[in-house]
């Protein structure tokens, strides 16, 4: 049944006369992970004009080994094929295009999902009204945000919570699942740091690990029964993002464990085939890697009818993709009762958005600007860019 949104979000508009495409990289201080450390950034902005000078900024944050996709790949498929293609179409909206580019390419999901970011950017400034109304009803005009934490010591962690307690955060996520020289993984001493902190805070603080695909069945059996005194609020994709059947018996195992699928979680035939393997508690959505909001709109659909909760994460993203998360965050009724990650654009050097300005006292609070409802400064964004091209009809 047709929803006024989406009769707002359908609606004709203008032809796209330009596509300005810049490939950015920017800094992160060292942030450990299972696959390794991170020290910097790289993605691609996309910046669309109108026919009537109407503006709309999407993101594309690929991230290997994390996504399939590539920053390479993901500029040469918006420049010799999605893109041209667009700039085709005569009369559009953000769904018929969605489609459209579904037809052409399957694959893709991350140079489709900046293009749906911009269109609806667009669509929403030219109703005059936050993006987040044509998604869908907005129930919720601010959302608490996590903070995270970098593999390493709880007494490393004391002081990082210790100070962003102060600022008003509440859930921190535990970075875990690298190996050591060797290739073992020492689920001890993560059990330790999640016993230590919890001990340290009790209550007061809410807890999120993360392994990020790092151990194996058997590992994460060992770290789950290593914390049962210790109550956090939910596991992130412990294991491979392939191994759908390692999640399932995990969640069968130990019922009172939440978990969330996040690298196993792309496209909403992956989202099908985890609930019907009955494989996580909490689907972990990002706008850039599940094709855009339209796209992670249908997803969290789907978990909804099927009592699945939403996380709503990130991918070390710009304000373009945080702001494009949040305004579908604030439609969802079944949100995760944690923090979300809308702390990216404090942790990154040079963001060009004002996106940071919406969070404060550890909340995330919707800008009543229209469309994404964000400001970018491309005098900033250009002190970022490594490459770009222009696209035109």
């Amino acid at each position: 049944m047709a929803t006024d949104s989406d009769a707002l979000l359908t609606v004709p508009m203008p032809r796209i006369a330009s596509a300005q495409c810049y490939v950015l990289e920017y800094s992160l201080g060292s942030y450990k992970l299972s696959y390794g450390t991170i020290n910097s950034i790289n993605n691609v902005v996309l910046k669309l004009t109108d026919v009537e000078g109407t503006v709309g900024w999407g993101e594309a944050n690929a991230q290997q080994p994390f996504t399939d996709e590539s920053v390479e790949e993901v500029a040469t498929i918006l420049r010799d094929e999605l893109l041209p293609l667009l700039l085709e179409q005569q009369s559009l909206d953000p769904v018929k295009i969605d489609e459209l580019l579904d037809q052409h390419r399957k694959n893709h999901l991350i140079a489709k999902g900046a293009i749906t970011m911009a269109l609806l950017d667009m669509q929403g400034k030219r109703h005059g009204i936050p993006a987040a109304k044509l998604l869908g009803n907005i129930v919720h005009h601010s959302l608490p945000v996590l903070w995270p934490l970098s593999q390493q010591t709880p007494e490393e962690d004391i002081v990082i919570i210790d100070q962003k307690r102060v600022e008003g955060f509440k859930t921190f996520m535990l970075k875990m699942g690298q190996r050591d020289a060797t290739g073992g993984a020492n689920i001890e001493l993560e059990v330790a740091r999640v016993s230590a902190l919890k001990a340290h805070y009790g209550d007061a603080i809410s807890f999120i690990a993360d392994a990020n695909t790092g151990w194996t069945t058997a590992e994460t059996e060992q770290f789950i029964q290593g914390i049962k005194s210790s109550d956090i609020a939910f596991l992130e994709q412990p294991t491979a993002k392939s191994d759908v059947e390692s999640l399932a018996h995990l969640k069968s195992e130990f019922p009172n464990t939440f978990l969330s699928a996040d690298e196993s979680l792309t496209s909403f035939s992956q989202a099908q085939a985890l609930i019907s393997a009955q494989a996580c508690s909490i689907f972990s959505i990002k706008s850039s890697k599940n094709g855009g909001p339209l796209r992670a709109r249908a997803i969290c659909d789907l978990a909804d009818r099927n009592g699945v909760k939403l996380y709503m994460n990130s991918m070390l993203e710009l304000g373009i993709t945080q702001a494009a998360s949040l305004q579908l965050a604030v439609t969802r009724s079944n949100l995760a009762d944690a923090g979300h990650a809308y702390m990216s654009t404090l942790r990154l050097s040079g963001d060009p958005t004002n996106f940071s300005s919406f969070v404060s006292e550890g909340v995330v609070r919707l800008p009543e600007a229209s469309g994404l409802g964000i400001e970018v400064d491309e005098a900033k964004l250009r002190k970022l860019v490594v490459e770009e091209f222009t696209v035109t009809r």
